[in-house]
């Protein structure tokens, strides 16, 4: 039975990454910030629960005393996975926003690394991280959303080579998935068909598969790893396109 950490945990990709390991039979750590009153005690239990607000300075001693008390003394796997975003132009998005999403997106994933390293250490273990195509395309709309996951992309990049010889170090980007996101960070329904994306537990699926494989960094779906592809290698033309397309 393996040891696997999930952060946010109670929605969306994390939540059915969470739902997939329970079946597995694995040892679940999951972190989110709601109440344990408003989650279902099948999955969100006292040994399992950590609640734990990312945008705040005292998350990772949450979660590291909860490992004391829970004598959690190896990960084997940890999925950095909590995010938030915002949707409209950057000239009308509050400080306060780009605060919290620099901060769940970035700050926090790299704070909870160096608090997770020593217990994926011991554990010979890994440490994955979620990001998104997002850090490799024009994003008009996303932009600070955009800024944190190709942050989060090059901090990565640099940590496998610091950690190589004592974690295994990934980055998985998945695409747009049907999740409760959208609605919280803006978009309106009538405008785009969240039902053209993927489920979240089909994603989660994909992603507990690419786990298990030794790719530094993979991209889920065939249509994300071309867009990610045109991205790299033909961001010209892309961007003209998506500056045509707003006017």
């Amino acid at each position: 039975m393996k040891t696997i950490l999930i952060t946010g945990a109670t929605d969306g990709i994390g939540k059915a990454l969470a739902q997939y390991y329970q079946q597995k039979g694995e040892r679940l750590i999951l972190i989110g910030r709601r109440p344990h009153n408003q989650l279902d005690n099948t999955h969100y239990t006292p040994d399992t629960y950590c609640q734990a607000d990312l945008r705040q300075p005292d998350c990772t001693q949450k979660i590291t005393s909860f490992f004391t008390q829970q004598n959690v003394a190896t990960i084997d796997i940890a999925i950095q996975n909590a995010g938030i975003g915002y949707y409209g132009p950057i000239d009308q998005q509050s400080a306060e926003s780009i605060h919290n999403i620099l901060t769940v997106n970035l700050i926090a994933p790299l704070k909870l690394s160096q608090a997770l390293y020593p217990y994926l250490k011991q554990a010979q273990g890994k440490l994955v991280f979620i990001g998104s195509i997002a850090h490799a395309l024009p994003a008009p709309d996303y932009a600070v959303y955009a800024a944190s996951k190709t942050a989060l992309n090059s901090f990565v990049q640099n940590l496998r080579i610091e950690w190589q010889n004592d974690i295994a170090v990934q980055i998985i980007h998945p695409g747009p998935t049907q999740t409760g996101m959208h609605q919280k960070i803006g978009m309106d329904p009538n405008t785009t068909d969240w039902t053209k994306f993927p489920p979240a537990h089909i994603v989660a699926q994909h992603i507990a598969r690419t786990i298990q494989h030794k790719h530094h960094t993979a991209t889920i779906g065939i249509g994300n790893t071309i867009a990610t592809w045109a991205g790299k290698y033909m961001a010209a033309p892309l961007d003209a396109l998506m500056r045509k397309g707003r006017k």
